[in-house]
């Protein structure tokens, strides 16, 4: 419901002109992945294949070729759905017109309210993506109350066991393996856990690669403790720190955002848009990803629309039709602590 001028906060009375308006923060998921193929249908597709074990049998001399493999026997298609995200807002039409808003301006509360909802509608797509959201098959209306399209998050994307949507399953041989998912909870995280996790990868992957890690605060926090000796007792460890910079300035710098194991590079990335609604879940989230196997591919990219004046003062809404793909999960790794 559009706000009277007789009740909108921030008319010009005795105020700064500078609004002050939380930052939405960084979205890393958004921001890193490739902006992919513009989807076609509700559902799209995409091919996916692995090489086959190696062979370490000999040919005998003189031996003719008498069997023969199939190089296409191992593709599989993997599918993902489009879904809509809308922002709607309006402005009152005396607020657009006369009122003079501190930190807005004259004329300018519709212009200010189409840029915030554009942040929201970003912040809304990052937060799908890092969820849980398995897809889901619109069905019905709205006046009979139906179900939206849904699209696919990373963390139902990276999970050992079949989605719920059958239609859009991953097949078994191209889930995550359970190795590649870890569960504890960040305070009783260990180095050699994360070591594991990174070593299933590569046991996958077969090569050392560079990983992006989105992180909530908690699992962040527990890489930057990951710097420990043991001392005196294998039950005692205490914190050694080397220091590089000079120490002039007064200032400790205490922050891991790279991080190198055996198996590959993980390049840390903090984030509070992660898993779903139980915030002590969202901060142990983590996703390690190759964003080379993350798309988001836009049938309709982030777009404002005018609607018609119906007297009531000017409105519209920003929206977006997307889908969320993983080329393959496989290679892909989850920190997913559950509340008990």
């Amino acid at each position: 419901m559009a706000t009277s001028i007789l009740t909108v906060k921030g008319q010009h009375e005795d105020l700064s002109d500078a609004m002050v308006l939380i930052e939405p923060g960084d979205t890393p998921i958004f921001s890193m992945c490739k902006k992919g193929k513009e989807p076609a249908n509700v559902l799209f597709q995409w091919p996916v294949d692995r090489y086959d074990t190696p062979n370490t049998d000999g040919v005998l001399a003189n031996a003719a070729v008498t069997t023969y493999a199939d190089k296409h026997a191992n593709r599989e298609l993997l599918s993902g759905r489009v879904m809509k995200a809308r922002r709607a807002f309006q402005v009152d039409d005396f607020v657009e017109n006369i009122a003079d808003l501190a930190g807005v301006g004259k004329k300018q509360a519709f212009n200010k309210a189409a840029a915030k909802a554009l942040v929201e509608l970003k912040i809304d797509i990052e937060s799908v993506m890092g969820s849980d959201n398995d897809s889901v098959a619109a069905s019905g209306n709205q006046s009979s109350g139906g179900v939206a399209n849904k699209t696919r998050g990373l963390g139902s994307w990276i999970s050992n066991s079949a989605q719920s949507d059958t239609a859009t399953a991953v097949p078994s041989a191209y889930r995550t393996p359970a190795a590649s998912i870890n569960t504890t909870a960040p305070g009783s995280l260990t180095e050699s856990q994360v070591i594991d996790l990174m070593e299933s990868i590569f046991t996958v992957r077969r090569q050392r690669r560079n990983y992006d890690l989105v992180c909530g605060t908690a699992l962040k926090k527990a890489f930057s403790g990951f710097i420990r000796t043991s001392a005196g007792s294998t039950n005692v460890m205490s914190s050694v720190r080397t220091f590089t910079q000079s120490l002039d300035s007064k200032k400790i710098s205490s922050v891991i955002d790279i991080y190198e194991s055996d198996f590959g590079t993980l390049s840390l990335h903090p984030s509070v848009y992660l898993g779903g609604d139980d915030a002590a879940e969202k901060a142990a989230r983590g996703y390690v990803l190759d964003m080379d196997m993350v798309e988001i591919r836009f049938n309709r990219k982030p777009n404002m629309q005018k609607l018609p004046v119906d007297g009531a003062g000017p409105r519209g809404y920003v929206d977006a039709i997307f889908g969320v793909a993983c080329a393959n999960p496989e290679v892909l790794g989850k920190f997913a602590y559950a509340t008990p």
